[in-house]
C-alpha cells in the first residue's frame, strides 16, 4: 500500500528515527511520488537568471537558473571529447507541492567554463508510461555518447530504471532504454558507470548500473549493457540482503567491477564493498571495509550520506589503487574519510581524515564524492559548515591530493555561503552532490541556496589547474632555491622561478599578512629542474602577500606586493 497525503509527510519526517523492524537497518522504501496534477499556487519571486561572478579564487556559475528547486546533481566529462561536459539534476520546475519530478540538464563545450543554456532544459518525456523521473546520473562512453540514468515513475505508481541517451554531446536526448523494473518492486538510487579502461579489459564500453531494490530480492543489484544501452542484462545480486542504500560502482584497470554502499543500524554506519572479475556476471562475498558512528546530517531530511569510490587506471605508480570516501562521526561530529586498497580490495588502509578543520569542533562535513583523473590525481567534493553559524549554514569545499590520498589541499569553492532549506519533504535538499576530474579541469556540481528561501539552484565552480608552470632549463640545479617574483610590485599577475636540485614533492603557495594560506599555485611531484610559475592575483585585494616554496626538507618564503 502506498501512503499519501499529510500522513505520508508526517512519516517521512520521522524516517531518520525509524528502523526497519525486520532487518534492523536504517533504510526504508523510497519517497512517494505524487500525481502530476498540481503546480505551485503562488510561484516564488523570480531571481536574476545569472548571478554576478564575485572576486573569488574560483568563479561560481549557476547552471540551472530557475527559481523553482533543483537538486541532486550529477556531472561527467565526455570520454571521447572531454571539452564537452554534461550536468543533470532533479528538477521541480513543473511542480513542488505536490512534487513533480523531472530531469533538468545543461552542457558545456569548453570544459565547464561556460554553459550552453541560459536556463535549464528538461529531458523530454520519451517514454509515455514513465512521465516523471528522478535521481539522474550522468555517464559517457568512448564513442562520445552521454547517458542519463533515472529512477522513473510509471503511470501505475511503480519505480523503474530508464536510461536516456544523447548522441550530440549532451545537447539533446532523443532515445531511451528500459533498464529494469516492470514488477512489484521499487527500484531506487541507481548509479551508472562505463568501462573506459585503455588496457586489457574485455568489457570496454560496457555500461554497469547498480541500484537499491525495495522488493525481492532486496538490496544492491546490478545490470549491464554491452551495446550502448540498447539492451540490459538480468540483474545480479551484489549485497547479501536488504537494509542498505547508496551504491556506487567503479571500474578497475582490467575491467574489474567494484561497488560500495552503506548499511548498518540507527547508530552505526557500515561501508560495504564487493567486486566482480567477470564483467558483472557475478560477485563475491561482500566486505565490511569501514564503519563509524552514524553522522547527524541536519541538511538532509532523509539522514543519508552515501559512500563514493574511484579507481586509478592511469597506468602510473598507483595504477589499480581503489579509493573510497564517506562521512561518519567517529570523532564526535561528521567528518570526511578516505581509505585505499592496492590489492583489488583484499586489504584496506586505515582511514585518513580529509577535511582539515579542528578535530571535534562540532562542525559538519558531509556528502563527499570522489573523482580521479588520468594522471591519478584525486578530487573530493563535500559540504562544510566550518564557517557557518550553524550546521545548516554550509559551503561547497574541494579536497585535492596528488600523493594517492595521503595528504590533501582543502579549498573553499562557494563564493557565498548559504543555508540549506526545502519547501517540503518530497523536494528535500537531496542526498548527494557530484564531481568529475579530467586533465587539469575539475567540474563540481552542488545544490546551492544563496538566492534565499527554498530556491535551490545547481552551481559549479570554474576550476582549471593548468597554471602557467613550466620547466625553463634542462640543467640540474646545485641547490633548492626560490627566486624573487617579477615584476614586483605587480598587477595583476607575476612570475615566480624556483629551482629543485632533485625530484621532490613540491608545494608553492601564497599567504596573506595574517599567515593564512589563500592560494596554492602548485602541489605535486616535480623532477629536478628550474621552473617558472605564474600567479594571477586579479581576484584578490591590493596588498602585501607572501609566497612559500616547500620541497623535500627545503622551505623558503618571500614577500611580494600587489597593486591594482
Amino acid at each position: 500500500m502506498r501512503i499519501t497525503g499529510f500522513f505520508a509527510i508526517s512519516i517521512l519526517l520521522c524516517i531518520p528515527l525509524l528502523l526497519n523492524a525486520q532487518s534492523g537497518k536504517k533504510f526504508v522504501s523510497p519517497h512517494d511520488f505524487y500525481p502530476e496534477n498540481s503546480k505551485i499556487a503562488n510561484p516564488p519571486v523570480a531571481y536574476p537568471s545569472h548571478y554576478s561572478l564575485l572576486p573569488y579564487p574560483y568563479d561560481n556559475v549557476n547552471l540551472s537558473n530557475n527559481f523553482y528547486p533543483q537538486n541532486e546533481p550529477s556531472v561527467k566529462f565526455n570520454a571521447k571529447y572531454p571539452n564537452y561536459v554534461l550536468a543533470a539534476w532533479r528538477d521541480f520546475s513543473t511542480g513542488v507541492n505536490p512534487a513533480v519530478r523531472r530531469i533538468g540538464y545543461n552542457f558545456s563545450s569548453d570544459g565547464g567554463t561556460t554553459w550552453f543554456y541560459a536556463g535549464q532544459e528538461l529531458i523530454p518525456i520519451l517514454e509515455v508510461n514513465h512521465p516523471r523521473a528522478s535521481d539522474p546520473v550522468v555517464c559517457s562512453d568512448t564513442n562520445g555518447n552521454f547517458y542519463v540514468a533515472t529512477v522513473s515513475l510509471t503511470t501505475v505508481g511503480a519505480l523503474d530504471l530508464v536510461v536516456y541517451k544523447s548522441t550530440d554531446y549532451g545537447m539533446t536526448f532523443t532515445s531511451y532504454s528500459f533498464a529494469q523494473g516492470g514488477g512489484a518492486n521499487d527500484e531506487d538510487k541507481e548509479w551508472l558507470v562505463c568501462d573506459l579502461t585503455k588496457g586489457s579489459s574485455a568489457y570496454k564500453n560496457h555500461l554497469y548500473m547498480s541500484w537499491t531494490r525495495f522488493g525481492t530480492p532486496a538490496g544492491i543489484l546490478m545490470t549491464k549493457s554491452s551495446n550502448g544501452g540498447l539492451n540490459w542484462s538480468m540483474p545480479v545480486q551484489v549485497s547479501s540482503g536488504g537494509g542498505v542504500q547508496g551504491s556506487d560502482p567503479a571500474i578497475g584497470p582490467n575491467g574489474e567491477v567494484y561497488v560500495v554502499w552503506v548499511g548498518g543500524t540507527a547508530t552505526t554506519d557500515i561501508i560495504y564493498f564487493n567486486k566482480s572479475t567477470n564483467g558483472g556476471a557475478g560477485f563475491g562475498t561482500e566486505q565490511n571495509i569501514a564503519q563509524g558512528t552514524s553522522p547527524l546530517i541536519p541538511i538532509s531530511s532523509s539522514a543519508i550520506t552515501f559512500p563514493s569510490i574511484a579507481v586509478d587506471v592511469s597506468g602510473g605508480p598507483r595504477n589499480g589503487t581503489i579509493y573510497v570516501t564517506w562521512c561518519d562521526s567517529r570523532n564526535g561530529d561528521p567528518d570526511v574519510f578516505l581509505i585505499r586498497s592496492t590489492n583489488g580490495g583484499t586489504n584496506w588502509t586505515s582511514p585518513v581524515r580529509v577535511n582539515n578543520d579542528s578535530l571535534g569542533n562540532g562542525k559538519l562535513q558531509c556528502w563527499p564524492w570522489i573523482s580521479i583523473n588520468e594522471q591519478g590525481k584525486l578530487a573530493i567534493l563535500y559540504y562544510d559548515s566550518r564557517n557557518g553559524v550553524s550546521n545548516t549554514n554550509i559551503e561547497a569545499w574541494l579536497a585535492r591530493s596528488t600523493d594517492g590520498g595521503q595528504t590533501f589541499i582543502n579549498e573553499k569553492l562557494s563564493s557565498v555561503s548559504f543555508t540549506a532549506s526545502w519547501p517540503n519533504t518530497d523536494v528535500r535538499f537531496g542526498d548527494y552532490i557530484n564531481i568529475d576530474y579530467h586533465g587539469d579541469r575539475i567540474v563540481p556540481v552542488w545544490t546551492d541556496l544563496r538566492a534565499g528561501g527554498s530556491n535551490q539552484e545547481i552551481y559549479s565552480a570554474v576550476i582549471d589547474l593548468s597554471v602557467g608552470i613550466k620547466n625553463i632549463s634542462t640543467e640540474t640545479p646545485r641547490e633548492f632555491r626560490l627566486h624573487q617574483n617579477y615584476p614586483n610590485p605587480f598587477n595583476p599577475s607575476t612570475k615566480i622561478i624556483f629551482e629543485l636540485m632533485k625530484a621532490a614533492e613540491t608545494e608553492l603557495s601564497v599567504f596573506d599578512l595574517t599567515g593564512k594560506k589563500i592560494f596554492t599555485i602548485f602541489k605535486g611531484y616535480k623532477s629536478a629542474g628550474t621552473y617558472e610559475a605564474e600567479f594571477d592575483a586579479s581576484k584578490f585585494t591590493s596588498g602585501v602577500y607572501f609566497y612559500t616554496l616547500k620541497a623535500d626538507n627545503f622551505k623558503e618564503t618571500k614577500k611580494m606586493l600587489f597593486i591594482k
